[in-house]
């Protein structure tokens, strides 16, 4: 049996309805019925069955009993386990193949992972995508497939370093997110400033905004739908990616909506990845939704130089 684990089975895990399609975890599972004996054992066959690879390129991660049970090959990439699986902890992908649950994707990467990391990892498992290296744009659209409070549940049985770890550190996971991009601006914005964010307190995402007749008319909508809102301080922050703001309507459409919003009394601000990877432009962005919540973020050189590094570390992806 082949245990999949880590950000090969993460990204398994993309695909829309397969949580629904496996059903529920698998029962207690002995280490003998998953732990490879070694690199010999992994069919390429068997891969290609479960939708998954494993090149030197690309390594397929994979769980183990023991570190002797360690398999030494450039297409692999083993993960220790020595202490009893969790309940819950793997699918059955198929008849060879096991899948490492989300859940349990994060509390075996939690020991060897920053908070940031944690977090982004959370936020895509209780969001609305999952990345993926087959995916056109690097992600495909599916289903959370967990919530912040089910995932903290979960991980609160698993009372190990890593689930307290863990669980420590899904105070910063906010569900719904529509993309990766979407969700580094999230946690630019929102992780403490000792770790390099702004501190500032979780938006809404995905939020509805009730707009008036006219602007209704203009837009052909009834309502718009932002994607980070803080209402008490009548904030919206958009993700615009460069793929698909660039039609001539969809422009035209963005500009009377950020117009019709700060008609209201609305603060709108546009984020794109270009924004983000610039520290200035993100400082001055930054600096202006600071200003409206009445807070201020520091200004020194190692405060600035942490925001950098962990736009970066967030950037790169679990």
């Amino acid at each position: 049996m082949i245990a999949v684990c880590d950000i090969s089975a993460l990204a398994r895990w993309a695909e829309k309805g397969l949580l629904e399609r496996l059903g529920d975890p698998c029962a207690h599972i002995e280490a003998r019925d998953w732990s490879l004996a070694s690199a010999d054992s992994v069919s390429h066959k068997d891969l290609r069955a479960a939708r998954l690879e494993a090149r030197p390129e690309r390594p397929l991660h994979v769980l183990v009993s023991s570190r002797d049970r360690r398999v030494r090959a450039k297409s692999l990439r083993s993960h220790v386990w020595s202490a009893a699986l969790p309940e819950g902890s793997f699918y059955q992908l198929t008849d060879t193949v096991l899948l490492a649950s989300p859940e349990f994707c994060l509390r075996q990467m939690a020991p060897r992972s920053s908070t940031a990391r944690i977090a982004l990892v959370g936020t895509e498992i209780c969001g609305c995508y999952g990345r993926s290296p087959h995916a056109p744009d690097g992600f495909y659209r599916r289903d959370p497939l967990a919530t912040p409070e089910s995932l903290e549940k979960s991980l609160m049985s698993m009372t190990t370093y890593g689930g307290c770890r863990a669980v420590r550190d899904l105070s910063f996971v906010v569900g719904g997110s529509r993309s990766p991009m979407e969700t580094v601006v999230l946690l630019v914005l929102t992780l403490p400033i000792g770790l390099g964010g702004c501190g500032f307190p979780p938006p809404l995402l995905n939020c509805r905004v009730d707009i008036p007749a006219s602007l209704q008319i203009a837009l052909g909508k009834p309502y718009l739908v932002v994607d980070l809102c803080w209402p008490q301080w009548l904030i919206v922050l958009e993700y615009d990616s460069y793929d698909f703001h660039t039609a001539p309507r969809q422009v035209d459409d963005d500009n009377v909506r950020d117009e019709g919003l700060r008609d209201l009394g609305w603060m709108v601000r546009s984020v794109t990845s270009g924004m983000l990877t610039n520290d200035v432009m993100l400082k001055e962005m930054a600096d202006r939704v600071a200003d409206r919540m009445g807070v201020s973020l520091p200004n020194d050189e190692d405060y600035l130089a942490r925001r950098h590094a962990l736009v970066r570390e967030l950037l790169c992806g679990p």
